[in-house]
């Protein structure tokens, strides 16, 4: 874990207060979560919660206006921030659904989020974290395999996706992390670019690929047709390109990553010529 990530998350921990819990279980649907983990919610310190539990909360169907819900999702944010920094899955829908509880939505502050809602130091708090975070993400060249029965590349996961589309469900700035990704010149952001791009490609039971209809892989976008449409901009643009090609440059020739990053530049430009031309449905 890099020092700025490690220095985040302690951050929060100072920040956050942990809860008193005088007895009671953590404020969860009872239909969602048994009353056994709600009390071993409540019980445990949080330094101790594993994934699975925190799970188990984050995927409870409560509000919070119930109780003492609202300082029980600052009670187990810096826990949920360790555990992603750990490489933990801690949503049982996914990392992209981590910090729900921040955003909009009935799981979350309605129409609002922690931006509009939370102190200026709770809400630097968070921002340090994800900044951190994305930082690390960057920083980790994403794997990838062959598939042997069609030989085609593909990438292992879809790290830098993921993180973008849990931010936006949090609520947080997506301009800026995009704006950190265009400063960070390494191979590894531009192998993040092409696994973006891979993500969104042609698929074969679709008349066109995601991309070019304007949409991203991750089927988490789906209620956040702003920050899609804000990566996508990103995205399409000649910049991207150049950054893909040089990348290839650098690649290992007939290297899997010089194989992504050559489909992912054919597949932008492609694009790119179709949005000129206004003959994509994204357009």
């Amino acid at each position: 874990m890099r020092e700025e990530l490690r220095r985040a998350i302690e951050h929060a921990y100072d920040i956050f207060p942990e809860m008193k819990w005088r007895g009671r279980n953590a404020t969860v649907c009872k239909c969602c979560v048994s009353e056994l983990n709600a009390r071993d919610l409540a019980k445990i310190a949080r330094r101790e919660l594993d994934a699975e539990l925190i799970g188990e909360y984050l995927g409870s169907a409560h509000h919070v206006e119930e109780g003492s819900a609202a300082q029980e999702v600052r009670h187990f944010l810096p826990r949920i921030f360790q555990l992603l920094a750990e490489g933990e899955e801690t949503s049982l829908s996914g990392n992209e659904c981590a910090l729900i509880r921040l955003g909009k939505g009935a799981l979350g502050w309605g129409k609002e989020t922690y931006r509009d809602l939370w102190g200026r130091r709770e809400v630097e708090a968070v921002d340090r974290f994800l900044r951190a975070y994305w930082l690390d993400v960057l920083s980790q060249q994403p794997e990838l395999f062959e598939r042997p029965e069609t030989r085609e590349i593909l990438f292992d996961e879809h790290r830098a996706e993921e993180a973008l589309c849990m931010v936006a469900k949090a609520g947080g700035d997506v301009a800026s992390l995009l704006a950190l990704w265009d400063e960070d010149a390494s191979f590894a952001a531009a192998l993040h670019v092409a696994n973006l791009i891979s993500n969104a490609m042609g698929r074969s039971w679709r008349p066109a690929g995601l991309l070019e209809e304007g949409a991203l892989g991750n089927p988490h976008w789906e209620d956040q047709p702003e920050g899609v449409k804000l990566i996508v901009d990103w995205l399409c643009r000649p910049a991207q390109c150049k950054r893909l090609l040089d990348a290839f440059m650098q690649a290992e020739q007939g290297s899997v990553e010089s194989v992504a990053l050559s489909e992912a530049h054919d597949e932008l430009e492609r694009v790119l010529v179709l949005r000129w031309s206004g003959a994509t449905t994204g357009a």
